[in-house]
């Protein structure tokens, strides 16, 4: 094809038609533009099509690990909230007093109360990834990407407070299995088989009509009840980006159908 054009060139310029020459070079030049921009065009819809597909990679795993901290979210809020209920349990006189005619569920009771809490947190590894690597921009959608932010945000906020009750806890807390009860009995219900006296029974009536424990029990409650919100929030938000998610690989396959 180049020795076909170069011939017409020749010849043009031994026959002396030089504004033919000229008319015929520019048209020549205009070709290789016209050829250079269809090039590039392909080149832009390989990359964007690469990009997309990047994109939908993406959204396919975030996807999964919103579905899956959804899941373990609802657990979490459900945990959360029977902390909160045997802390109003333990709170009240009666309650308590009907609570001792089952003696497991005593122990359950205050062993929970006096020692364990909730400490998990939803993660969303993709995301995590995506804002450490700083490749946030793969997704195209804003409101994803703004609901994304605020779900982080959400993260923190919970981890910060699930840390400040922690330190309380270990700090305050902890007191009342040192100072205010036999903390075997409690001991030997998280590891049954251990092999150990476990001493006197607690009152545990008494125990609770100590102005410190209630007050300790009662700050946990806010603690907890807090941290309910926390979780709460979270779980909304998660819920509402998962439709999102879902719409943009709809219309990215529908997308793709077409073409």
């Amino acid at each position: 094809m180049i020795k076909f054009f170069r011939k017409i060139r020749q010849r043009l310029l031994i026959e002396n038609r030089f504004s033919k020459y000229l008319l015929y070079a520019i048209g020549e030049i205009i070709l290789v533009v016209i050829g250079i921009l269809i090039a590039l065009q392909i080149n832009n819809l390989n990359e964007g099509r690469k990009e997309k597909n990047t994109e939908t990679a993406t959204l396919s795993i975030l996807l999964e690990d919103l579905e899956a901290a959804e899941k373990f979210s609802n657990e979490y809020i459900e945990s959360e909230q029977y902390y909160l209920d045997i802390l109003e349990t333990i709170l009240h006189k009666d309650s308590i007093v009907t609570l001792l005619n089952d003696k497991t569920k005593t122990i359950e009771y205050f062993n929970k109360a006096f020692w364990d809490f909730e400490i998990q947190v939803p993660v969303i590894n993709t995301y995590s990834d995506l804002k450490n690597a700083g490749k946030i921009a793969i997704i195209n959608n804003n409101e994803i990407r703004e609901r994304l932010s605020v779900l982080d945000a959400n993260i923190i906020n919970l981890d910060r407070l699930i840390l400040d009750r922690m330190n309380v806890h270990q700090i305050r807390i902890d007191e009342i299995c040192v100072e205010d009860i036999n903390f075997l009995h409690l001991l030997k219900f998280k590891l049954p088989n251990y092999n150990i006296s476990l001493g006197p029974k607690n009152d545990y009536i008494e125990i609770m009509n100590k102005p410190k424990v209630r007050n300790l029990m009662g700050i946990k409650s806010v603690l907890t009840n807090e941290a309910l919100g926390y979780r709460k929030n979270l779980h909304n938000e998660i819920a509402s980006i998962i439709p999102l998610i879902h719409s943009e690989l709809n219309d990215g396959n529908s997308s793709s159908n077409k073409q």
